[in-house]
């Protein structure tokens, strides 16, 4: 009954439809329901846009550039480790990462660094520039991506046990993406103090041992994102009682409403306005 890497929770969806009015939202015959249709809203989002907003770890390969820029084709948060061409790992005080903060669009050299960009000992310049790191986008990605939601109240003394146990009074829910040092669960059900995630190393972490007492922080979701989520799941949930929520319907000559098979306003607006556009 898990969402994975939906931009809302089974929780806030609720919250969400509670305020306006929609007492169905309340009943749990439908919460599988329910998650299944934020976790296809949030696809949704990344299929319109041709981006993801929750954060994924991985390397992306890239040609040798016939210019001093690499341009990414997708929005790099954080970079890790950059391996060039010879399987040289570059050192960050010798290249710029362009886009002034993150997401960021394309990595050069420094003109002040001997650094160049170099093909492969076989001679390749295809696929050989490495560039490993945690990739989504996020407009306030250093202030306000990651939330502390609670502190480990015992060691993660393995790779693969599941669960593991949480501070009383952390703040985490199910659907949550949470990190812990590096690794990234996604949430499946949130007690008050056993935590059981879908898997370990997930979006393309690496599972490892953690100490007690170490921070865990939640993602937060771009608010834009969140809302846009919940109306259009909530758009699909509500014609299953031949309600409508979106921006006009047609009534037949035997008054049967036929609800518009559009997606919200505002997540409309959301979808255009975030759009990557590939270069």
């Amino acid at each position: 009954m898990s969402n994975i890497n939906a931009y809302a929770t089974l929780a806030e969806y609720k919250a969400y439809t509670t305020a306006r009015g929609q007492t169905a939202s309340t009943d749990t015959a439908d919460d599988g329901v329910i998650n299944s249709l934020l976790e296809s809203a949030s696809r949704f989002i990344d299929m319109q846009t041709r981006r993801q907003f929750y954060p994924s770890i991985e390397t992306r390969l890239y040609n040798v550039p016939t210019e001093r820029s690499i341009f990414l084709d997708n929005d790099l948060l954080e970079l890790t480790t950059l391996t060039n061409g010879d399987l040289t790992v570059i050192s960050s005080t010798d290249y710029t990462l362009l886009g002034n903060r993150a997401p960021f669009w394309s990595i050069a050299p420094k003109d002040t660094s001997s650094i160049f960009w170099t093909y492969s000992a076989a001679g390749s310049r295809e696929q050989v520039i490495s560039v490993y790191g945690t990739w989504g986008f996020h407009e306030q990605y250093a202030q306000r991506a990651w939330l502390q939601v609670g502190t480990l109240s015992a060691a993660i003394t393995d790779t693969t046990t599941l669960a593991f146990s949480a501070t009383t009074g952390h703040t985490i829910s199910a659907g949550n993406i949470v990190k812990i040092g590096t690794e990234i669960y996604n949430v499946v059900t949130a007690g008050a103090n056993t935590i059981t995630p879908v898997k370990r190393g997930d979006n393309g972490s690496t599972a490892a041992t953690h100490l007690i007492s170490t921070v865990i922080y939640a993602w937060q979701p771009m608010e834009e994102a969140r809302q846009s989520c919940i109306e259009i799941a909530n758009s699909t949930y509500q014609k299953r009682f031949g309600r409508n929520t979106g921006e006009s319907a047609t009534i037949t000559a035997a008054g049967v409403v036929l609800t518009p098979l559009d997606i919200p306003a505002t997540a409309k607006a959301f979808i255009y306005a975030y759009v990557r556009h590939v270069l």
